[in-house]
């Protein structure tokens, strides 16, 4: 019989998921007065510490289905207030430029080299905001300007990317590490927040993990290839790993066939913004050249990627992770002389 505090170690473990960074961003804001990459690292490390949920989740003495139906209540919960009220939110401008995006589009003009002026105030888990205005280009891969409601706003926008999280619980549902991992608060409040990754994360794990035929699942891989880069790079890494050359290569045509339109409207648009990220010959004058190496930590929803890659290829990381530490650290066996 467990104890009556481990009953509720996934409750307390998802509060503290939320609490412990919310704690560090308030005075954070107050002594540098300004919203800050610090922001994203507290808040990845904190969407990373989601594993913490599976311990909690089996010391608890529940099962785990029942357990991961209190969590998805708790998590939604607060997505949905951080939708609602501001708090915990806007730290991204994705869901602000996603629709004026389209509309650039939709009027006869390219998203990579027509500005778009985007204007909001950053909240980040603190009551206190930063305004946060300038023009952008569009960054992304095509298709992903149609996965939105057209209309809806950044609110709409918001509202779809918390469905998606939505779908990626649902589509892991019968996988226990996989749904505790992913149902997290944090995740939910990524969300809520708009990043363009969810809908991307939810046909990559439709394609992976999706029951029913083939044909729909392997459509939605390939509609992954035209929406952000970090899908193209998984599935090419995938299959190299695989051994399939033949479906790694078919990864890079589909993705130039993608991009193929606006390779041809402008070529040094998408070719600058998108696929080279402003770091071939030329284009350094782009909208979006100023990348820098620290992107890759000061960005919250990257950490997203860590945990739904260790989600759902967990076996294999550990392989791996074991493998490393046996070249690292050889057993005292492998390493005794031979008498």
């Amino acid at each position: 019989m467990p104890r009556p505090v481990d009953r509720y170690l996934p409750e307390i473990t998802a509060a503290l998921l939320v609490g412990v960074p919310g704690a560090i961003s308030v005075p954070l804001y107050f002594s540098r007065g300004v919203v800050t990459w610090a922001f994203a690292v507290i808040w990845g490390l904190a969407t990373l510490a989601s594993v913490a949920l599976l311990p909690a989740v089996e010391r608890s003495g529940i099962d785990w289905k029942l357990e991961l139906r209190y969590l998805f209540v708790i998590s939604a919960a607060i997505a949905v207030f951080s939708i609602a009220t501001g708090i915990g939110n806007n730290a991204t401008d994705e869901p602000f430029t996603m629709g004026p995006y389209l509309g650039v589009l939709l009027r006869g003009q390219d998203p990579y080299t027509t500005s778009v002026w985007v204007s909001y105030s950053v909240h980040t888990l603190n009551l206190y905001s930063e305004h946060v205005s300038g023009p952008f280009h569009y960054v992304y891969l095509p298709l992903l300007l149609f996965f939105q409601v057209p209309g809806t706003g950044a609110v709409g926008y918001k509202s779809l990317c918390l469905a998606c999280w939505v779908g990626i619980v649902y589509l892991l549902r019968k996988d226990r590490i996989a749904a505790i991992i992913l149902v997290s608060p944090v995740v939910a409040l990524v969300a809520a927040n708009g990043f363009t990754d969810l809908p991307v994360l939810l046909l990559m794990t439709y394609s992976l993990r999706g029951a029913g035929p083939a044909v729909p699942k392997k459509a939605a891989e390939y509609a992954t290839y035209a929406m952000k880069q970090f899908a193209n790079a998984f599935w090419l890494i995938y299959y190299i790993l695989r051994r399939d050359a033949l479906q790694a290569a078919l990864v890079v045509v589909l993705t130039l066939l993608f991009a193929a339109p606006f390779l041809l409207w402008h070529p040094t648009g998408i070719w600058c913004e998108a696929l080279t990220f402003s770091e071939s010959p030329g284009c350094s004058s782009a909208l979006n050249s100023s990348r820098q190496l620290s992107d890759l930590y000061s960005h919250w929803n990257y950490y997203l990627w860590i945990l739904w890659l260790y989600a759902l290829f967990r076996t294999q990381v550990h392989r791996w992770a074991g493998k490393a530490l046996a070249w690292i650290r050889p057993s005292p066996a492998a390493v005794a002389p031979s008498t």
